[in-house]
């Protein structure tokens, strides 16, 4: 019997208050505490934050309260759900396009 893997999603949505590395070093350790999250990516200058995650696992409200305890405000309802090739990370999507490049988990 193999279990099947959890379903996860990837969102990105504003954050109020982001002004220096020190913001986003913190909200990126509030919200990678959460049970189910995979990934944070804090982006400085487009105030935003974008987090792959078990949505049975972590609700909008889970991720709205860990910025709030961080000292922000992340406004969820206006999230947006990112498509799995703009989720993946710059140098990844680079590595995929060179010539005969390919990669066992997909990078």
């Amino acid at each position: 019997m193999s279990a099947t893997p959890p379903s996860t999603e990837t969102i990105r949505f504003p954050v109020s208050g982001i002004t220096c590395g020190s913001c986003v070093n913190r909200i990126t350790r509030a919200v990678r505490k959460l049970d189910g999250v995979s990934r944070v990516v804090v982006d400085l200058r487009r105030e935003t934050a974008t987090v792959s995650r078990e949505p049975a696992l972590v609700s909008n409200a889970a991720l709205a309260a860990a910025v709030a305890e961080a000292g922000y405000a992340a406004d969820l309802s206006t999230a947006m759900t990112v498509s799995p090739d703009e989720a993946r990370g710059l140098l990844a999507r680079l590595v995929a396009r060179l010539p005969g490049a390919s990669h066992p988990r997909g990078l």
